[in-house]
C-alpha cells in the first residue's frame, strides 16, 4: 500500500492550490456568518452551504478528468510504473488523492458549518451525515470520471460524467425510485440540498452505502480500461 500513499500524497500537493481556494470560499463563508444581518443570516448562511456541497461535487469531477493526462504529458506516469507500480494501484492512488483533498474540504465545511449553522439551531448529526454523504459523491463523481478520463480526453470525460451521473438525477427528481440508485449523485446530495431548519429530512445509510459500492465498482473498471492504453503515446 505504500506506493499507493505516495502516488495520493504527490497528487494531493499537487492539488494544493485548487484546494486553498477551495478553503478559501469557507473562509468567506465563515466571515459572512461574523457579518450578516442577524435577520437574514440563517437562511444565507444555509444556502451557501448548499452552493459549496455543489462545488466540491464540481471539483470531483475536475480533478477526476486531469489527473491521468497530466502525468501522462510530463511523462512521470511512465517513471512511476517502471517501478514495479500495477496501474490499478496507480488509479487507486490518484482516487484517495482525490479523496484527501476533497476530504479536507468537506472537514473544514462541516466544522464551519458546525459553529455557523448550529448557533441557528441547525440538526448538526444530519449536518454531519450530510458531509458524509456529501464526500461520497464527490468520491463517486471522481471514480466515475475517472474511468472516463482513462481512455478520452479530460474536458469530454468530465461532459461525459455530467451526462451519465445527470440523467438518472432528472429521472430521479421526477420521481422515478429505481434512479435513485443508478448513480445516485443526487441521492447522495439531496440531504445537503433539501437542508433546513425543521430537521425534516432524513439521511439513507442505505443511499452512502450505494456510493461506496459504485465507486469501487468505477475504480475497477477505470483500472481495467487503463491497462490496456498504450502510455507511449504522446497527449497534446
Amino acid at each position: 500500500m505504500r506506493p499507493v500513499f505516495l502516488i495520493a500524497q504527490n497528487f494531493a500537493r499537487e492539488q494544493r492550490w485548487p484546494l486553498f481556494f477551495l478553503l478559501l470560499w469557507v473562509l468567506g463563508w465563515a466571515l459572512f456568518g461574523v457579518l450578516a444581518d442577524p435577520r437574514s443570516g440563517p437562511d444565507d448562511a444555509l444556502l451557501i452551504f448548499r452552493q459549496l456541497a455543489v462545488y466540491s461535487v464540481t471539483f470531483g469531477v475536475f480533478f477526476g478528468s486531469s489527473a491521468i493526462q497530466a502525468d501522462q504529458r510530463s511523462r512521470r506516469i511512465l517513471a512511476v510504473l517502471s517501478k514495479g507500480i500495477s496501474r490499478r494501484q496507480y488509479v487507486f492512488g490518484l482516487l484517495l488523492g482525490i479523496a484527501l483533498v476533497l476530504g479536507v474540504f468537506c472537514l473544514c465545511m462541516g466544522f464551519t458549518a458546525s459553529w455557523l449553522l448550529g448557533r441557528y439551531g441547525f440538526s448538526l448529526g444530519a449536518m454531519w451525515f450530510g458531509v458524509l454523504a456529501l464526500w461520497t459523491a464527490c468520491l463517486l463523481t471522481a471514480s466515475l470520471t475517472l474511468s472516463l478520463a482513462a481512455f478520452m480526453p479530460p474536458m469530454f470525460a468530465a461532459i461525459g460524467a455530467g451526462t451519465i451521473a445527470g440523467i438518472p438525477a432528472l429521472l430521479a427528481m421526477r420521481g422515478d425510485v429505481f434512479s435513485k440508485y443508478v448513480i445516485p449523485v443526487h441521492g447522495l446530495l439531496e440531504p445537503s440540498i433539501r437542508a433546513d431548519f425543521t430537521y425534516t429530512w432524513q439521511a439513507s445509510i442505505g443511499m452512502i452505502a450505494f456510493g461506496w459500492v459504485e465507486t469501487a465498482a468505477f475504480w475497477f473498471v477505470a483500472a481495467w480500461i487503463f491497462s490496456r492504453r498504450d502510455l507511449s503515446v504522446a497527449v497534446e
